[in-house]
């Protein structure tokens, strides 16, 4: 396989970035987009792009033209083209970004429309990172209201936090501030760390207007964006808003393989073999009454069950609004299940309305609440633990909160390509996994969280019809097939999910599945997986040793996890022995210290892929490891320590 098929799971490689520097300002242009804006090595703002978002929320990339650049000691000044849409039907964009060492920059576009153009925003979207802003004191000039300071809530906020925005200026530091102000609309700000994006976005145009609207020929759009940056050399650090749990007690979570539908059950009994060795703690099998599903291969699911030896957990979504049918259709899954020598150890039930979004305040059609599907499942499973909570992202648990008091346990799930579906927005998306956590742990009001199914993709969209019909190769926003699930990526993605949920004592993380776009084992699909054709079916991808790694670490007391850079690391201890995850989520090498000398393990890396697809008893085989381990792109180690080899 090609190195890139290897890391990424697609040929396609993402063009080169380069670094812009204008003293002490620097900022990274990537596609258009200047991302990680820095002053004196403090980041200021995660970026500033221009955007076009489709009726359906979609955002097309841009073709770049006339591209130049002019880079001195003292600033840079970049200018090109970019047309978005269909030539002759879409939307040209002349956009000028300009850096100055003294402490200025501006993003300033023209927009014309080559017809009538349908959109939902199009215009400049500044992020703001996590650090340094989050929990912070900002000035706001709001555009009709004058001037005032507010605090950014540390909580993450259901809908917009400022809103009427015609500047807002932030401290990241002690004597740092940093005025950003916009001109040509009317802008406001998202709480991106809703959708586990690691910033929060400032956008026009506001939401509360209608939309679609329609940008017309011969009325040009102008837009700007300027950032003053005024600093009195105190220095200091920018802390870390979230206060992680300190580590005591904490074990990690239980390991749960998703069904994502009942007759996936069939499929996954082809590889039985290799999900037993995965020894999952439970099978998270969503059953949607509302699309039709059925129970006809309850047998295989049985023996599937029986194979894995794992407990069934079942998040079940239901139509309509009517009590009596609810009850009904949960009365009939029951014994269906019961029929089958199936018991339900936990499951959720939730309404079918409950899949999509809607904005705080926002009216939603009828639809079952939590007391009435609760009170559903307590009579047709009065055995089994009863779940709450959202069967959407955080989003939407965030939006919809739950009652805890009528929950055993509440779930909800992320996934990293809602807004940018890039490497390193993927990747930053576990920055904001802590905020996840406090907030939805203060929710949870002390029942346990469930996380997932996560993965790179999407299982579903609650902002549209469905996920992007992609190219399978392509990296793409809310795809429904992502390729980077097959590579290594995946593999160091979920290793560094897991280190940022370690600390927060999780009852349950599921993630992956047994085949398809989200498999762990690989099989032939109704799609090219280029390099993975190759293979026979029953191979298995790089998430597969990872999922194994962390379906055994279950109950295994926490020592340490964290993120330092660009390595993810959790050591715990169960049985009286310890182990290590470590990954590397970029495509840099990395170096692994490894802190005693008695230390064994396996490295899944470009190098052992093919050993660990293709043979997995071979690759299972511990390794004695010497004290400094390097760790290739999206390289995975597990070490263990004390073992003889």
């Amino acid at each position: 396989m090609k190195p890139s098929i290897l890391r990424t799971g697609t040929a396609i490689e993402e063009p080169p970035k380069r670094l812009l520097t204008a003293g002490p300002l620097e900022a990274t242009l990537d596609a258009g987009a200047l991302r990680w804006v820095r002053w004196d090595n403090v980041e200021i703002l995660r970026g500033i792009s221009f955007l076009v978002r489709t009726p359906g929320w979609g955002t097309p990339s841009p073709v770049i033209t006339d591209l130049e650049i002019d880079e001195q000691a003292t600033g840079f000044d970049v200018r090109y083209n970019a047309y978005f849409g269909e030539a002759g039907k879409g939307v040209l964009a002349r956009i000028r970004l300009e850096g100055r060492a003294s402490g200025h920059l501006e993003a300033s576009a023209e927009i014309h429309a080559d017809a009538p153009f349908s959109t939902n925003r199009t215009g400049f979207v500044i992020l703001h990172p996590l650090l340094g802003f989050a929990g912070t004191e900002v000035e706001v000039e709001h555009a009709a209201s004058g001037a005032r300071k507010l605090v950014i809530p540390l909580p993450i906020s259901p809908g917009q936090p400022v809103m009427d925005m015609r500047a807002i200026a932030h401290s990241p530091r002690a004597g740092l501030r940093v005025s950003t102000q916009f001109e040509g609309d009317v802008f406001e700000m998202e709480d991106h760390r809703n959708w586990s994006d690691a910033s929060f976005k400032t956008y026009s145009r506001p939401i509360g207007l209608p939309y679609p609207y329609w940008l017309e020929p011969g009325a040009p759009v102008r837009q700007s964006v300027t950032i003053t940056i005024t600093d009195t050399g105190l220095g200091g650090t920018v802390e870390d808003p979230v206060a992680v749990p300190a580590l005591g007690a904490q074990v990690l979570p239980d390991y749960a393989l998703p069904l994502d539908r009942l007759d996936d059950a069939t499929e996954a009994l082809r590889f039985a073999d290799a999900l037993a060795e995965l020894r999952p703690a439970r099978i998270l099998l969503r059953h949607d009454f509302a699309r039709g599903d059925t129970t006809a291969a309850a047998g295989d699911l049985a023996e599937l069950l029986r194979r894995t030896g794992a407990s069934l957990e079942v998040q079940a979504i239901l139509n309509g609004n009517d009590a009596a049918t609810a009850e009904a259709e949960l009365a009939q899954f029951s014994a269906d299940l019961k029929a089958a020598g199936i018991a339900v150890s936990e499951i959720a039930a939730f309404a079918k309305i409950d899949e999509q979004s809607f904005q705080p305040g926002e009216a939603r059609p009828p639809h079952l609440g939590e007391t009435e599907l609760s009170a559903a499942l307590a009579a047709a499973f009065p055995e089994s633990r009863r779940g709450g909570g959202s069967p959407a992202f955080f989003t939407e648990f965030n939006r919809k909160r739950p009652t805890p008091a009528l929950a055993d346990y509440l779930t909800f799930a992320t996934t990293p390509v809602l807004h940018a579906a890039d490497d390193a927005s993927v990747a930053e998306t576990l920055q904001s996994l802590p905020h996840i956590l406090h907030s939805a742990t203060a929710l949870a009001d002390g029942r346990p969280l469930a996380v997932g199914p996560v993965g790179i993709g999407a299982r579903l969209n609650p902002y549209g019809p469905g996920p992007s019909d992609n190219q399978p190769e392509e990296r793409t926003g809310m795809a429904a097939r992502d390729p980077r699930q097959r590579g290594l990526f995946a593999a160091a993605w979920h290793v560094g999910y897991l280190a940022r949920l370690a600390p927060w004592g999780l009852e349950r993380f599921a993630f992956g599945a047994a085949t398809g776009p989200f498999g762990l084992v690989a099989s032939r699909q109704p799609y090219a997986r280029e390099g993975w054709d190759a293979l026979p079916d029953g191979s298995v991808y790089p998430l597969f040793h990872v999922a194994r790694w962390i379906s055994a670490a279950a109950g295994g007391r926490v020592l340490s996890a964290s993120t330092q850079g660009n390595l993810a690391q959790v050591v715990w201890e169960k049985a009286g022995r310890k182990r290590a995850l470590f990954a590397n989520l970029s495509d840099a090498p990395l170096s692994v210290e490894l802190d005693q000398g008695d230390a064994s393990g396996r490295l899944l890396d470009e190098d052992s892929l093919k050993t660990a697809a293709l043979d997995r008893e071979a690759f299972s085989a511990l390794q004695p490891l010497e004290s400094t381990i390097r760790l290739g792109a999206y390289g995975v180690l597990h070490v263990e320590y004390g073992i003889a080899t």
